[in-house]
Parts: C-alpha cells; structure tokens; sequence
C-alpha cells in the first residue's frame, strides 16, 4: 500500500455507495469540525447515483477517487487510503456526522497515547438514542451469551461474560475494537497489516482490522468524547440485521472453529428471537429485522449455508 511522499496530519475517507442522499450533510459536518490542512477524500464505489457528482460539487471541494467496481467497504477504504498523504486516516461512513470537537478529541487521544494505532468516536443514532455498538470485545460464545442472553448486565455474574458491545456510559478506554462508522487509525500501522480485509464485502472489516493490528502489538483505544451521530443501518434497509449476522457468524466461524460458531448462534438466535417478540408492539419494523437474523442465526446453527 503505497502512500505519496508528503505526509499531511490527518485525511477523512468517505466510501460512498447510493449515498448521494447522505454525503451532502457528512461533508458539511467534516467541513465544519475539519482541522486545518486536512485532506477530504471520497471513494465512489462504483455507485449507481450520483454520488460522485453530489461529492465533486460540494464545498468542501473533496477529492474524488473512483472505483471501477464495487468491491465493498473496506477495498473501498483501502482505495481512499492509498490516495491519502496523511499520517492519521479518519474513516466516515457517509450516513455519519461528526459531532463538533470530534476530531480535535481523536487529535488528542493519537498525540496522547503514541502506542495506541486505532482510535473510535462513540456511536449514537440520529436522537441521540443507542444504535450502532461503538467498541466491545472479541466476538465469542462467552461475549455473545452476554450480549444476546443478557447476562452481561447480571450483578457478578456478569464479570463473566466480557461485553461483545460497550453499554451506554461505559468507562472502558482499551476494548478489543471500534466501531467503522468513524474509526482512527495511524497510516503506518494500516498499511502494515494490509488495511482493511478487502475479503470482507461489508461488516465485521472493524472488527477484523483491530485484531490483526493488536496481534502486531498495537492497542485500541475508545474515545467517548469524540461523538457521532450514525443512522444505522443506511442503504442496508431491512436486511441490515440479517447481513450483519451472517458477517459475525462467518468471523465466529473463523476464528473460533465451527463447533463454537454454530454454539453461538444458538445462543444469538434465541436472544434475537426474544427481543423480536418484546418490540413486536413498540417498534414493528424493528422487530421485523431482528426476527430475520434471529432465523438467519437458527439455520447457520444447523449447518445453513454460510454465505
């Protein structure tokens, strides 16, 4: 991964897929929180809209890379990476807005902490309201009994079961890893394990990347005042949930052995299928994409097809 010559301080990356609608309101926000001499680049991922036109045309005057195909987020980011001088490379996804300070308070973890490489902003949905996970610990049987089952969140027992996603106002600084939706990495660190896992079309790349950088010996660092306002889920819709499952189940799968992965998604489709019921009256949608994964996560238990 060759970077050019003149290294910059940091370079915001957007990889934008059908996000036309989104990319307007990410710029303004990086606009508005950009520190001085901050390169802005957007990755059109061989979007069907207009995105890269949308991008061009913005005043924050972001310079566009296109990609001849889709290849998914992280090959997506890889490009944007490449293209970058930056010493420090922000990832934004396009349905994000950066918060103001956000930047100024990664700035400071990364001058702060020089041997952590990987830095992430805490995650809320557009209400302020929890939404996607922004850091936790390595997926397992034992961080997905207590996330899905619950018993995370059991006085004492809950020791036990280390979270698979940081509840709201935790004081957890070094998780396992950190949210993609608005992840810090420092260039060098990214390009010496490869970057992004481009054999990960979309989810889970996050998760991944923290890995291979902490099997390097570099530590993850959680940023709760660095904020982000993230609608989840984006041009997902309502095979999000499900998309995501598959993604954990395969890294499960993985890195974990098959027997503990199809264990997991026993565990996760009776905990998805419980919350599914108790949202049925309050928010039927939501309970609609939570009752998908949780059918997703009962076949891959019984040996469904993984992909």
């Amino acid at each position: 991964m060759n970077r050019p010559a003149h290294a910059s301080r940091i370079a915001y990356v957007i990889v934008a897929f059908r996000s036309a609608r989104d990319l307007p309101g990410c710029l303004d926000a990086i606009a508005a929180d950009r520190v001085e001499g901050a390169e802005i680049i957007v990755v059109d991922n061989a979007s069907p809209d207009d995105s890269g036109a949308v991008a061009s045309a913005h005043a924050a005057r972001p310079r566009v890379v296109p990609s001849p195909d889709n290849r998914g987020f992280g090959a997506g980011c890889n490009l944007g990476a490449a293209a970058s001088s930056a010493d420090l490379l922000l990832f934004v996804n396009p349905d994000a807005r950066l918060a103001p300070g956000a930047t100024a308070e990664l700035l400071a973890a990364a001058d702060a902490e020089p041997t952590v490489a990987v830095f992430g902003a805490a995650i809320a949905g557009p209400g302020g309201e929890r939404g996607a996970a922004s850091a936790g610990f390595e997926p397992s049987l034992r961080t997905a009994a207590g996330h899905f089952l619950l018993l995370a969140r059991i006085p004492v027992v809950g020791r036990l079961f280390p979270p698979l996603q940081l509840p709201a106002g935790s004081a957890e600084r070094n998780p396992d890893w950190v949210s993609g939706a608005a992840l810090m990495v420092r260039a060098q660190a990214f390009a010496a394990v490869g970057g992004f896992d481009a054999s990960l079309f979309m989810y889970m790349e996050d998760v991944d990347l923290c890995r291979r950088l902490r099997e390097r010996g570099h530590a993850v660092a959680y940023v709760p005042e660095a904020r982000v306002e993230h609608a989840l889920g984006g041009s997902q819709g309502a095979e999000q949930a499900e998309r995501w499952y598959r993604a954990f189940h395969a890294y499960v799968r993985q890195h974990r052995g098959p027997i503990e992965a199809r264990l997991t998604s026993l565990v996760a489709a009776l905990g998805l299928a419980l919350r599914a019921a108790v949202l049925r009256r309050g928010n039927r949608a939501h309970s609609r994409r939570l009752a998908r994964a949780a059918r997703c996560a009962i076949r891959l238990a019984l040996g469904g097809p993984q992909a």
